[in-house]
């Protein structure tokens, strides 16, 4: 029996994300595959529980060893997905079969970034949708030419589909979490690290210390963004299959 895996969303789009990957994917994927949106997005209900990505992946190892009776699983995350999917590897390691990142990093926010965070949860605490969602939509997608503008449509279309609650939820908790570097290198599981060449949220230098703690190269998916997986699913695809084999 081959090791469920959890694909976990980015910020602050829902699981459609994955459609494409998934699609691409196919039978490549023997396990159970696993995908669940964050608290107050898509069909996940807003916790009452302070924002922490601690508690969304201590729910997400419950829920995926109770879905499948399995005890391990293979762990895909982009952005806020890859920093719950380290949150799994510090406190549950026993849990994770496979570690796939994807345009996330494993140092805390600095203080700027962490107020600017708030700063938005603050805009957007009490709203029924996003006020631009389109403004959020555009630095998520580095594709460029004929594809951008369908591209960049879809990930507008997703994100005003969320209520404000929902997005000051996931603002709050990626401020709040800690540096994983030093969990990364604990990891004892088949691991990739992907990125977007035209990724402008997650430096460069951000993608290569959490390959050199985990001990692999990473993969730069050429023409895509910040939503690598989603703008190129079949070259994500092929980066990800050493965690399937």
């Amino acid at each position: 029996m081959s090791a469920p895996v959890v694909f976990l969303n980015a910020f602050p789009v829902d699981r459609a994300q994955w459609e494409g990957l998934l699609a691409v994917l196919g039978s490549d994927v023997r396990g159970d595959v696993i995908t669940f949106d964050m608290p107050g997005i898509g069909q996940m209900p807003l916790t009452d529980e302070d924002p922490a990505l601690e508690l969304i992946a201590d729910a997400a190892v419950l829920a995926m060893r109770e879905a499948t009776g399995e005890q391990a699983a293979v762990w895909v995350g982009c952005s806020m997905g890859g920093y719950v999917a380290m949150a799994v590897a510090e406190r549950h390691p026993d849990a994770v079969a496979g570690l796939g990142l994807i345009a996330t990093k494993s140092v805390a926010d600095t203080d700027e970034a962490r107020q600017k965070r708030q700063a938005v949860a603050e805009a957007h605490e009490g709203q029924e949708h996003p006020a631009d969602p389109r403004a959020m939509a555009e630095p998520l997608v580095g594709t460029q030419g004929g594809r951008r503008e369908e591209l960049v449509e879809w990930v507008t279309a997703n994100i005003a589909r969320h209520g404000g609650d929902g997005i000051a939820w996931g603002q709050r908790a990626m401020a709040d979490r800690p540096d994983r570097t030093e969990v990364l290198r604990s990891v004892d599981a088949p691991s990739v690290v992907i990125a977007g060449e035209h990724d402008g949220i997650v430096p460069q230098a951000d993608i290569v210390l959490m390959a050199q703690a985990l001990g692999v190269t990473p993969v730069i998916i050429e023409g895509a963004g910040h939503l690598a997986a989603f703008e190129d699913p079949a070259a994500v695809a092929q980066a990800l299959s050493p965690l399937f084999a």
